[in-house]
């Protein structure tokens, strides 16, 4: 017989269904979790840090409340050695084993009240199916974000997606809590607690990471519908709460702004922009006005946009918040490398710098998406507007590096179309016309005007081409461009 700490570990599958359990997940206490799994499954102390990695006693700190576990790669380590399934460990905050070649059996994806959202969408139809991936427009996008603002990972479209089709209603009871408890505190004395102003920020965070992947239209009813309920909050909330409720509110009615202008509803626009500057003077954090003003700068052209995203850099602080700091550069350097004006080169050097100082995943809901990719992709765009050949090619090589086909379809977009760019610069149609049709195909997955605007200097190169090639996708850029207009996205 093997000795005692050699013995597998078989844990009951209800026990992952038990509410105490559920908390301690959603709760990340690793301790609890530990206790349970003793007392329910009558694994020793011993056989858990086989398991998972952990002497006797470092098990022992963790169930007596002297430890805690706060790293991703610990998290994970446990998640695999307890053998967790992919509902609780969505709940966790990590991503499903099927990431990783574990498939879930095909599962309508459920709503809040329990019934299927889509009865066609299934793990295998996200995958490989007969519908479009953008069928996660069906999904309830008030629970998705929950999930997706809990992962600490950067999750690109195919996992979004993936994470959506693996939810069964299990898997998705304990994220209604939140929302069950909301009425009862609604109903009550007691109007919130911190688990729902958790709740809440967390939220948030997963709106703003779904917009790197999905279309206005996807989220734009959800976001709505979730700044309804901070609204609701607001009125009455204790001080302790209040500021927080206030800067979430602004964080989303940012997004929300972007949002309603892609969807051509500029009067919507114009009020979430009002809620969010009254956000930011409640909450204390004027910061939230330079993400208001850097969005409305792409809705700009030429020197009224470059004073926009100035504008935004007066609501910087003096310190801190460099991941905002370094987009706020970069857009400048894009605007001035548009007008020819080779101060753009230092900006993006400044740029450069705030980013090696950020922790983008660590500071704002919206500072999210700015990783090494997407410094990538504003580092081509400022060197192929200055027509620097020279930098251009290290910088397109670099950007083309960070291409996850599965991964930011925006910023692919704006990756190919400015590499296509180059190419036309250097007369390379053939290889040209391959990147922007890419540029347009990604750009067209995600609705994504954004990438449009890119393709812009495209659309001019093609008008001279008299290549068959050249000249169909010059008419189908023209159709697309009329067809999802040129708001930003």
């Amino acid at each position: 017989m093997p000795a005692d700490g050699a013995e597998p570990v078989v844990i009951p599958a209800d026990l992952w269904q038990r509410p105490e359990m559920r908390t301690a997940l959603t709760n990340r206490d690793i301790g609890h979790v530990f206790r349970l799994v003793r007392q329910y499954a009558g694994i020793s102390q011993t056989r858990i840090g086989v398991a998972v990695g952990f002497s006797q006693g470092k098990v022992s700190e963790y169930m007596q409340g002297k430890a805690q576990v706060t790293a991703l790669d610990v998290f994970e380590r446990i998640a695999e050695g307890l053998h967790m399934p992919d509902p609780a460990r969505m709940i966790l905050g990590l991503a499903p084993r099927i990431l990783t070649g574990v498939p879930l059996p095909p599962t309508p994806i459920p709503t809040r009240d329990g019934t299927p959202a889509s009865s066609l969408l299934s793990v295998e139809q996200v995958v490989i199916g007969s519908r479009q991936p953008d069928d996660a427009c069906d999904v309830d996008a008030l629970t998705l974000a929950w999930i997706v603002g809990r992962l600490d990972a950067h999750v690109n479209r195919r996992t979004m997606l993936l994470i959506a089709a693996g939810l069964t209603a299990e898997a998705a009871s304990p994220v209604t809590d939140p929302w069950e408890r909301l009425t009862r505190a609604l109903a009550g004395p007691q109007v919130l607690d911190e688990d729902t102003v958790e709740h809440l920020e967390t939220r948030t965070i997963g709106f703003h990471r779904l917009e790197y992947e999905l279309p206005a239209s996807a989220l734009y009813q959800g976001l709505t519908s979730h700044l309804n309920e901070l609204s609701s909050l607001l009125h009455g909330a204790p001080e302790r709460f209040r500021r927080r409720l206030a800067a979430t509110a602004g964080e989303a009615a940012t997004l929300a702004s972007w949002l309603a202008w892609d969807l051509k509803r500029p009067a919507q626009s114009a009020s979430f922009d009002r809620v969010s500057a009254l956000a930011a003077k409640e909450s204390g954090h004027p910061i939230i006005q330079a993400c208001t003003h850097a969005y409305r700068s792409y809705a700009r052209e030429g020197r009224a946009a470059l004073e926009t995203v100035r504008q935004a850099q007066q609501f910087l602080p003096a310190h801190g918040d460099d991941a905002t700091r370094a987009w706020l550069l970069c857009l400048e350097a894009e605007h001035l490398a548009t007008m020819g004006d080779r101060q753009a080169a230092e900006r993006l050097r400044q740029a450069e710098e705030a980013f090696d100082r950020a922790r983008p995943h660590r500071e704002r809901a919206w500072t999210r998406f700015l990783d090494a990719g997407r410094m990538a992709a504003f580092q081509l765009s400022v060197h192929v507007r200055l027509s620097d050949e020279q930098q251009v090619s290290a910088a397109g090589q670099h950007a083309l590096s960070s291409v996850d086909e599965d991964g930011d379809h925006k910023r692919i977009a704006v990756i190919y179309a400015d590499v296509a760019q180059a190419q036309f610069q250097i007369g390379d149609i053939s290889t040209g016309v391959t990147y922007a049709r890419r540029a347009l195909d990604a750009a067209q997955r995600t609705e994504s005007t954004w990438g449009l605007q890119h393709l812009g200097n495209v659309e001019k190169a093609l008008a001279s081409q008299q290549d068959p090639a050249a000249r169909e996708l010059l008419g189908d850029l023209i159709f697309t461009r009329r067809t999802l207009g040129s708001s930003p996205a």
